[in-house]
């Protein structure tokens, strides 16, 4: 039977993670995994003639013990005379500032760093430790959280400049072979705390399974994910081939995609091209969410009504005649006078224009110091995700805060002394079809902090008139 650092080798050279004189930048935290795949690759070092960078990120959340696997990590890089950085990162105030959760917050931060590190090293690869079990939970998690064809192959071996070498190797092996190879590592305390979804898989669900219905879960799971991946990839590849045949023009910032050819589509190539387009414009970030494609679906078809859709992180689509323009609004700023929609998912934020951005999160205490409208605390028990933001429509109508009746907008806007010329750029919150918040002006009262309240839904509009 092959040893255990024979079968990570096969790996590697199954899926060509590997070429000679690649610069590779290996993530490194200080656990088994990463300290195993640090030690294979450097025993590999010579083989492959690689460069081998060595990263690690301090995410701040366990104050002295991570300060002191920093330490530990950049010894240990200086020992065998690699290469390598040690970040540090507030995630918690990331976290806090962005209503999301660690796990969201923490791939963030890392993919921000692998990404602009990898292109001041020139590295050609990104090595992680991923094992089988990993990579099974993430396929659980995505879907039970719910997902599409690409989060069934959320973790392949190999993933653009992404390799897993452990990809195939399971948690028990990699313990056992640090501990033949005297390699010290270090146990993060918080991989124990069910309070997380991916360590109740880990803990709770992938044990039952195991044991309960089928012994090779892991296994079976994998198989799928293998063939989810293949079939992404071919769909991945068949996209890129399309795309030019939906593209109208393509410039600095602009991408303007034919809708008379999208809607003649079938459903999943239209959802592909869409999400392709996104990507392109902002490589860096995750992707569109489910319902920012079905909403850029109705975009698409749209007759009349709304006109416009802002995604996340400053993408403006526009719908007009037999076109839909994606514009990014760091590169160009657009006048809001055809209407606008965007769709706000929480918690987390959204930004409307270069200087209004929209931020929504979570408290189990109702917060201090909102001391104007342009800050509230609402009901999050009665309010769900996603919510809107648009323009006023005629006949609005909305239950200011304090009152028992609805009242108009346009006899709001009159009270407060809104010049009619701005009204429509007045940005209007909505729950369902409900109006919940005027920015600057009142809440519904019907949504507002009572004694029963057991969830704090803070939203806030921040507005930089000097962006």
């Amino acid at each position: 039977m092959a040893s255990f650092l024979e079968r990570v080798k096969n790996t590697i050279e199954k899926y060509q993670m590997l070429a000679v004189g690649d610069v590779v930048l290996v993530g490194v935290s200080g656990g088994p995994d990463s300290i195993a795949l640090l030690n294979i690759l450097f025993l590999l070092k010579e083989q492959y003639q690689l460069n081998l960078f060595v990263v690690h990120v301090n995410h701040m959340f366990r104050g002295e013990q991570a300060r002191r696997e920093a330490e530990f990590v950049a010894e240990l890089a200086e020992n065998l005379g690699l290469g390598y950085k040690i970040l540090d990162r507030d995630v918690p105030k990331l976290i806090r500032e962005q209503g999301l959760s660690p796990q969201e917050a923490g791939h963030q931060v890392r993919k921000q760093i692998f990404l602009q590190l990898g292109r001041e090293i020139g590295a050609q690869k990104l090595a992680l430790g991923h094992h089988a079990e990993d990579r099974a939970e993430t396929l659980l998690l995505h879907l039970i959280q719910g997902t599409g064809l690409e989060g069934l192959a959320g973790m392949p071996p190999v993933n653009g400049w992404t390799i897993r070498p452990l990809a195939q190797a399971y948690k028990d092996e990699i313990i056992n072979y640090c501990k033949e190879n005297q390699l010290t590592f270090y146990l993060d305390p918080s991989n124990k705390k069910t309070i997380y979804l991916r360590n109740k898989i880990r803990l709770e669900l992938l044990p039952y399974l195991k044991k309960e219905l089928n012994p090779q879960i892991v296994e079976s799971l994998l198989k799928l994910e293998n063939i989810a991946a293949e079939d992404n990839r071919f769909l991945d590849e068949l996209t890129d081939k399309l795309l030019p045949d939906f593209l109208i023009s393509s410039q600095k910032g602009k991408l303007i995609l034919s809708t008379t050819k999208l809607n003649g589509e079938h459903p999943a190539l239209k959802r592909r091209i869409f999400r392709k387009v996104y990507n392109i414009m902002r490589p860096e970030e995750q992707g569109l969410s489910f319902n920012h494609v079905e909403k850029l679906a109705e975009l698409c078809q749209a007759d009349k009504g709304a006109k416009q859709l802002n995604l996340p992180k400053a993408i403006v689509v526009k719908k007009k005649y037999d076109y839909l323009e994606f514009l990014d609004e760091k590169v160009h700023f657009t006048e809001r006078n055809e209407g606008f929609t965007a769709l706000w998912e929480i918690p987390g934020r959204v930004e409307l224009s270069k200087n209004h951005t929209f931020n929504a999160f979570y408290t189990d205490t109702k917060p201090d110091g909102f001391k104007d409208f342009y800050q509230v605390t609402l009901d999050g028990d009665k309010i769900g995700s996603p919510l809107t933001i648009r323009q006023r429509k005629p006949g609005d109508r909305i239950k200011p805060l304090g009152m028992q009746g609805t009242k108009k907008l346009k006899d709001i806007f009159i009270d407060q002394k809104i010049a009619k010329e701005v009204r429509d750029n007045v940005p209007i919150v909505c729950w369902s079809e409900e109006i919940i918040w005027l920015p600057g002006i009142t809440l519904n009262n019907d949504y507002k902090v009572s004694s029963d309240t057991k969830m704090y839904l803070n939203l806030e509009l921040i507005w930089d008139e000097y962006v």
